[in-house]
């Protein structure tokens, strides 16, 4: 899966249309390099189109020799990160190198820069982990990371998901969550970040915390003997959010943990949150920092 999630100046950019083509081009001067001395085999089919935006970014590019489709791309990845109605000057300078295919045609965008005038530039490299192919800025940061939820309490498992025998009800049904066993007063801890959407008694629940995590996932704790959260509180993961014990329906002190997707309910046991940009760190920061610096040497 190809992931196009930009970071400029620490901020995450959404995915977004591109916009439309501006007004007529007044005067462009836009140059074009080529890649011109030798480089290592994996680098010795690239080309650089580098140019002044003027008056129309697209139509400056065209005249830099951009081929139409990694053109489209270009703009795409930028205007995820800002509008570039307002956000563009005239003197700013785009700066793409493209792969060449088997055929010597200009085939992969796989550098996409942009010398701003008193703004934060930007530098993009496709980069791949083995897994998935994103677009990372010139500090290693991009993509998504992913975030293992953690389980609220220390416990043992005394009911999973899926349809049980309800003890108090006594009849068969879905359960939407698992039952986690603690001491009564056990500190309850958030299985992700996110924000506190509710807090308080909610029927069979007893007393209550539910957090939204971004991404259509919510997590519900119920029984709580006393709550130490309120809605509208952002909160880590691992933060005390209440406390084990057996209001609501409820045979003895527990936690009633149960994630739901988009409204529907999935095991917890197998969750994972998918949250903001991720980070490379250590031996692949510096690969990856390498590269950049190589390639743009190489394709000068």
């Amino acid at each position: 899966m190809t992931l196009a999630i930009l970071v400029v100046s620490g901020a995450r950019a959404l995915e977004g249309p591109a916009p439309a083509h501006g007004a007529p081009i007044a005067q462009v001067r836009p140059q074009r390099y080529a890649a011109a001395a030798p480089a290592p085999a994996a680098s010795a089919n690239e080309q650089r189109f580098a140019g002044r935006v003027g008056d129309d970014l697209s139509r400056a590019m065209l005249a830099a020799g951009v081929p139409e489709r990694q053109g489209r791309e270009y703009v795409a990845l930028l205007s995820r990160a800002f509008d570039l109605r307002q956000g563009l000057s005239v003197d700013d300078k785009f700066d793409l190198i493209i792969l060449e295919g088997e055929d010597g045609r200009p085939a992969q965008l796989v550098y996409a820069g942009l010398d701003r005038v008193a703004r934060a530039d930007v530098e993009l490299l496709k980069w791949t982990d083995g897994k998935q192919i994103v677009w990372l800025n010139a500090d290693g940061v991009g993509g998504e990371s992913s975030t293992t939820m953690h389980l609220p309490v220390s416990g043992r498992v005394t009911s999973a998901f899926g349809n049980r025998f309800h003890p108090i009800l006594g009849y068969a049904r879905m359960h939407q969550g698992v039952d986690l066993a603690a001491a009564y007063g056990a500190p309850i801890a958030a299985a992700g970040p996110g924000k506190v959407v509710a807090a308080g008694w909610a029927g069979g629940y007893g007393r209550e915390v539910v957090i939204a995590h971004g991404g259509g996932i919510q997590t519900r704790y119920g029984h709580m003997s006393r709550l130490a959260a309120y809605p509208g509180e952002v909160v880590r993961q691992g933060q005390v959010i209440g406390y084990v014990g057996s209001s609501g329906l409820s045979t003895g002190p527990h936690v009633h943990y149960e994630v739901l997707k988009n409204g529907r309910p999935v095991n917890p046991m197998s969750v994972k949150l998918t949250g903001g940009p991720g980070q490379l760190e250590g031996e692949k920061l510096h690969q990856f920092r390498d590269a950049l610096r190589s390639l743009l040497v190489q394709a000068s």
